[in-house]
């Protein structure tokens, strides 16, 4: 082989790098970093960062049952739900998005139905009662809050899907469902707290849908005349439920048959509940249509008979003692 040939192979050889070549390990220059932390893993498996569940469907109620569907086990159980249902109210809170709402709602179901039927059978007391009625009262919460964040598509469409999503719920646990008639009271009584709250906030005054402990007191929200700062409690009932509610007042001495019927005509009567710092007075309201006309998506089609009575019932029975948003306090 000639010198020049034999110069060209030189020079191919040693720009080849040899797949066996060995590797060489660098040392670490200890400027660049510290060496990994493994208790920030630890961390990160112990407190693993949540992953929205992507739903298969586009429809806002469909997708709702898909993520309460996805908490269930192989053999669901109620108690696959009953876990979730703090941190399912808790996002909503935070987020304040529609599906977070009706999912926490529709995981709360089971929950619920066994409390209400646990207050129909032993209307006058059983055991754990106060937990139960906690468990209902944050139940219609959920509902209360998610149908304020809904436009009127949804909100005409909510209560016959959401039944009908709640019911697959409860059969797929195997636990009962709510009665057509026990569904259709809820509606019935939290259609007419949503129009109530509405009507007041949409007139100008300050409104409060109130947390659970005030709820159990019997004050479903506060309205507030934001110009002399008076306000007033409120029970909202449906005809029936503010028939009922007089009977029991004037069974238990609270309230006069007299009353009774001037409450009759007037649409409301004031009660006193609670005791010592936190006796109440509570303004029982009626919804009588006759009186406040319709009601459609949730809201008066009319909302001015309302307004005229709330600035009524302030003018003659409105409090001014800084309880406002903090009764219990």
């Amino acid at each position: 082989m000639e010198r020049a040939d034999l110069g060209v192979l030189v020079m191919l050889l040693s720009r080849a790098r040899p797949h066996w070549r060995h590797f060489v390990r660098r040392e670490r220059d200890p400027q660049v970093g510290k060496w990994r932390d493994r208790s920030l893993d630890q961390q990160h498996i112990s407190e693993p960062v949540p992953v929205d569940y992507v739903c298969k469907s586009t429809d806002f109620f469909d997708c709702a049952e898909e993520r309460v569907v996805a908490m269930l086990q192989r053999r669901p159980e109620i108690g696959d739900l009953e876990r979730r249902i703090p941190k399912l109210r808790k996002r909503f809170a935070t987020s304040h998005e529609p599906l977070d709402g009706l999912t926490a709602l529709l995981a709360q179901v089971p929950r619920a139905v066994f409390a209400q039927l646990q207050m129909d059978k032993y209307p006058h007391g059983y055991r754990n009662k106060q937990e139960r009625l906690f468990e209902l009262i944050d139940f219609n919460d959920t509902l209360v809050s998610t149908i304020l964040l809904l436009d009127d598509k949804h909100r005409a469409e909510f209560s016959e899907r959401v039944k009908q999503a709640a019911d697959r719920v409860c059969k797929r646990i195997g636990v009962p469902c709510f009665s057509n008639e026990q569904w259709t009271a809820i509606i019935r009584g939290l259609t007419r707290e949503v129009a109530v709250y509405s009507a007041a906030r949409g007139a100008g005054f300050n409104a409060w849908l109130t947390d659970r402990a005030h709820d159990a007191l019997g004050v479903d929200l506060q309205v507030q005349d934001p110009e002399d700062g008076r306000y007033i409690n409120v029970d909202v009932k449906t005809p029936s439920s503010f028939r009922h509610r007089m009977e029991q007042l004037v069974h238990e001495k609270r309230l006069t048959e007299r009353e009774l019927i001037i409450g009759d005509q007037q649409s409301y009567v004031i009660e006193e509940n609670g005791h010592g710092d936190n006796r109440v007075q509570i303004v029982v309201l009626c919804i009588l249509p006759d009186l406040f006309g319709d009601l459609a998506d949730w809201r008066f089609v009319n909302p001015e008979p309302m307004r005229q009575k709330l600035n009524q019932l302030i003018r003659d029975h409105g409090i001014h003692d800084g309880k406002y948003g903090k009764l219990l306090q």
